[in-house]
């Protein structure tokens, strides 16, 4: 008995140091392979943070490159191609802080995701300020600036500097990845000398001009020659006139419509409107009281800017209304 006690003594010490020596094994292992996985989950998060960052750096020094050739090179601009380049540049910025709210769900060393995303966006606005500045020097149809021109300037260039401070933060961590840096070439511009000198090129210089394109009647006015306009018979005519603006910024226009019958005071109507950059408009419901077999004169005048060269801001008409049948 006591043998089989003993043997039994052994077998289970036996089984019992296996286990021990399993587990420590299985511990071992999952240690090791843990402590692998850290560097390797760091290394993945520094590599995707620099991927989408870079991205964003790049967006940006590709804003400050156009801008300094749009702005350094501008003969023989005109107006329209100066805001179609400056209306661009604005669609990027206004994207910027979107992608830059995805970089603060990282959690970089030295928190240099949120430090990337608050610069980017406060640069973005400083480049909206530039542009802002210069379009509203030129009387193109822009927002407004909410900084100055040398609010914007020093952010572009403190940033440029601090972000060039931090550009290798990550090359000896895992991933061993380079940031970009921020260029700043507009820095290297004087923007208000440069804004005086667009003021004064002839091909961005503001000429306004407006001209009457159209005139419609409701009813349908018979076959006349021209200044005439005959009427079946009516108590009301109806006026839609059409404007266009000849210049490349926005225009306050001013319509008045003057009918004068052969019997009683003239009638006045006035309409006013803006109109966008080489854009019509029509100015409608403009409504008079006749009577039948009424003669009168109608005419038709714009305020607001000089006639288009070629065009007319004036109409006149002799307006005749048709008996009533007997």
């Amino acid at each position: 008995m006591s043998r089989k006690r003993s043997r039994r003594r052994r077998s289970l010490a036996w089984i019992l140091l296996c286990t021990v020596t399993l587990l420590v094994l299985v511990f071992a292992h999952d240690v090791a392979r843990s402590a692998h996985d850290v560097p390797a989950a760091q290394a993945s998060s520094n590599q995707s943070f620099a991927l989408l960052g870079n991205g964003l750096i790049d967006e940006e020094n590709q804003v400050d490159s156009t801008l300094t050739s749009l702005l350094g090179h501008h003969s023989g601009v005109s107006r329209s191609q100066l805001f179609t380049q400056l209306s661009g540049l604005r669609t990027t910025l206004l994207a910027i802080p979107t992608q830059a709210q995805q970089l603060r769900h990282w959690s970089i060393t030295s928190d240099l995701n949120t430090q990337l995303a608050t610069w980017a966006v406060d640069r973005a606005r400083a480049y909206n300020a530039v542009m802002a500045a210069v379009a509203t020097s030129l009387q193109l149809p822009w927002p407004s600036g909410v900084l100055t021109l040398s609010q914007a300037d020093r952010i572009l260039s403190t940033t440029t500097q601090r972000w060039d401070q931090r550009t290798s933060s990550l090359t000896s961590l895992p991933g061993h990845v380079v940031l970009n840096s921020f260029t700043n070439f507009s820095g290297l511009l004087n923007v208000g000398a440069i804004t005086a000198q667009l003021d004064q090129s002839p091909q961005l210089q503001l000429r306004r001009s407006i001209s009457m394109i159209a005139v419609a009647v409701i009813p349908a006015p018979f076959p006349a020659p021209p200044g005439h306009i005959e009427l079946v018979s009516t108590s009301t005519i109806s006026l839609g006139v059409s404007v266009l603006n000849g210049s490349f910024s926005s225009q306050p226009v001013t319509l008045e419509a003057v009918l004068t019958p052969t019997v009683g005071p003239p009638i006045t109507l006035i309409r006013h409107g803006v109109l966008g950059p080489t854009q019509a408009l029509a100015f409608t419901g403009l409504n008079f009281a006749v009577r039948p077999s009424e003669h009168a004169s109608l005419q038709l005048h714009l305020l607001g800017a000089p006639a288009t060269p070629g065009k007319s801001v004036d109409r006149s008409y002799q307006v005749v209304i048709a008996s009533l049948m007997g």
